[in-house]
C-alpha cells in the first residue's frame, strides 16, 4: 500500500492514459532501470509537476501487488464521472445514425472484462454499458488489461440490462445478441443504423431476460472442435465484422453522393 492510501495503476500503457488525463496522477514510481518509455512518461510527469520518485523492484512490486508493472507505478486520485451517467443521460449523447453499444451481461473474469473494454475502444464503440451488481466491477486488473481504454470510453453502470436494452430499443437501437444458437449466421447478417451487441457470461451466456430483450440472436460460425469461444475473443469477432458493415456502408453511401454530383 502507498502511504497516501490513493489506488494506483501500473504498466506502460495503463500510466501513460491517466497521465494524458492531466490531474489524475498524483505520484509516480519509476524504476532506476533507464528506457525511452519510461523516460516519455517521467517527463509528462514532470511538465504536469508530478513527483517522480525511482524506487527499486520490490518496491514496485509491492505497489502493484506483484503485478506486471514493467517498471512503473501510479498513484491516482478516482476519475468516476465516465462510469456515472445514466443510460437516459447516455442516449441523450449519441446523435449518430450509425452508433454502436456494447453491453457485458454479468462478465466474470477482471482479465476478460478488461480485453472487453479495450476492444471496445479500438472499435470505437459509443459506450459500454455494464450492470452494478454480480459481476467484475472496473478494479485494478481490469484497468491494467484495458491498457487505457477505461480513462476514454462511455461506462455506464445499470442495475439491470433487460430494462436498459429497452431504452436502448426506444432510441432506435437494433440490439443483437451473441449466442451460441443464434438463429443467423454473424457474417450472414447486415448490421447498419444503430446498433447494440450484448455478450453473455463467460459459463451461462446471457441471462433469459436480457436473451429475450434482444432483436436478434447471432453466433460466430466454429471449424474446430470446441462449442464456444472466450467472451472477449468473441467480442472482438463481432464488433469488427459490425464495425467493418459500418464502413462499407459509409464508402457506398460516398459513392452514390459524388455520382449524383
Amino acid at each position: 500500500m502507498n502511504a497516501h492510501n490513493l489506488p494506483v495503476c501500473f504498466g506502460i500503457h495503463s500510466v501513460m492514459a491517466k497521465l494524458r488525463h492531466q490531474g489524475t496522477v498524483s505520484m509516480l514510481y519509476l524504476s532506476p532501470a533507464s528506457s525511452a518509455r519510461l523516460s516519455a512518461l517521467e517527463q509528462l510527469a514532470i511538465e504536469q509537476n508530478i513527483e517522480v520518485i525511482r524506487c527499486e523492484r520490490n518496491r514496485l512490486d509491492e505497489l502493484s501487488g506483484n503485478g506486471v508493472h514493467q517498471g512503473v507505478v501510479a498513484e491516482y486520485r478516482p476519475r468516476p464521472a465516465n462510469q456515472s451517467a445514466t443510460i437516459k443521460q447516455l442516449m441523450a449523447g449519441i446523435d449518430t445514425n450509425n452508433a454502436l453499444i456494447l453491453i457485458l451481461d454479468h462478465i466474470q473474469d477482471p482479465h476478460n472484462l478488461g480485453a472487453c473494454l479495450r476492444t471496445a475502444e479500438c472499435a470505437g464503440a459509443d459506450a459500454v454499458i455494464l450492470p452494478k451488481h454480480s459481476a467484475c466491477p472496473v478494479n485494478q486488473t481490469v484497468i491494467k488489461v484495458a491498457s487505457g481504454a477505461v480513462e476514454s470510453l462511455n461506462i455506464v453502470l445499470v442495475s439491470n440490462i433487460a430494462n436498459a436494452l429497452e431504452i436502448i430499443k426506444k432510441k432506435g437501437f437494433w440490439v443483437y445478441g451473441a449466442s451460441d444458437s443464434g438463429d443467423s449466421e454473424l457474417f450472414e447478417t447486415d448490421f447498419r443504423g444503430r446498433v447494440a451487441l450484448v455478450i453473455g457470461n463467460e459459463g451461462q451466456g446471457m441471462k433469459r431476460l436480457v436473451t429475450g430483450a434482444c432483436d436478434m440472436l447471432v453466433r460466430v460460425p466454429l471449424f474446430g472442435e470446441l462449442e464456444s469461444l472466450n467472451a472477449s475473443v468473441a467480442t472482438g469477432v463481432c464488433l469488427f465484422e459490425i464495425r467493418r458493415q459500418f464502413a462499407v456502408i459509409e464508402r457506398d453511401s460516398g459513392k452514390d453522393a459524388g455520382w449524383q454530383n
